[in-house]
């Protein structure tokens, strides 16, 4: 499968309006979009608190 491949299906959620407000705020604090956070979020198993955990786990590794 070719990268461009890849993002060529969509997927339609329906999301509870307090969800989908926790979600953007969390995606407006990491500077990205909803739809990226959303995937990542999908690939990785990871959600909202799990993220700032994995990522202050990361960031610790590198110190």
């Amino acid at each position: 499968m070719t990268e461009e491949e890849k993002y060529t299906k969509s997927l339609r959620v329906r999301i509870e309006p307090d969800l989908l407000n926790s979600v953007k705020e969390k995606a407006e604090k990491l500077e990205t979009d909803v739809s990226t956070y959303v995937r990542w979020c999908i690939r990785t198993g990871l959600y909202l608190e799990d993220l700032s955990m994995f990522l202050q786990s990361r960031i610790d590794e590198n110190e």
